[in-house]
């Protein structure tokens, strides 16, 4: 039973990391629409897109210490939370500034997948730390080409 418990973590933390990814990807293919739907100048789609990596940041520097006091299910939960957010603040944006903010949202889910899976992963295999890991992040480049033939396909 342990072992189910472990490989369902393992495998949910490889799917969250795949949602992530394909963030990264679906956003890069959206530049172009949204500047034509929404009016926006190549300075305000740099805001924008330069937002998510805030987010990022900020959830990895503020959320990635403070994951054993919170707790790794917590962490989650406000990724979950702020793509949700992040996510429906996108479909109903209705210029800059709800793109400015979807986006932050977005980065902020992220990184606090990234702040809660890393120890997730070394707690799950403390004796195959490195394997898991290296297999866990896999999963980004793979979400990147998922997302990109999405968006190619889809466009």
């Amino acid at each position: 039973m342990e072992k189910i418990k472990r490989t369902l973590l393992f495998n949910a933390s490889n799917a969250a990391l795949v949602v992530t990814a394909l963030t990264f990807a679906t956003r890069g293919g959206f530049i172009a629409p949204w500047m034509e739907e929404f009016n926006l100048s190549a300075t305000q789609v740099g805001w924008i897109v330069g937002t998510a990596f805030w987010g990022f940041t900020l959830a990895m520097v503020v959320l990635g210490p403070l994951v054993d006091l919170l707790g790794i299910g917590k962490v989650l939960t406000i990724a979950f939370i702020s793509h949700i957010l992040g996510l429906a603040m996108t479909i109903f944006a209705g210029g800059f500034w709800t793109l400015f903010f979807s986006t932050m949202l977005i980065g902020i889910a992220n990184g606090s997948v990234e702040a809660a899976c890393n120890p997730l992963i070394t707690a799950l295999y403390p004796k195959d730390k490195t394997t898991k890991l290296n297999l866990f992040h896999m999963w980004f480049p793979a979400g990147i080409v998922f997302g990109g033939l999405m968006v190619f396909f889809f466009d």
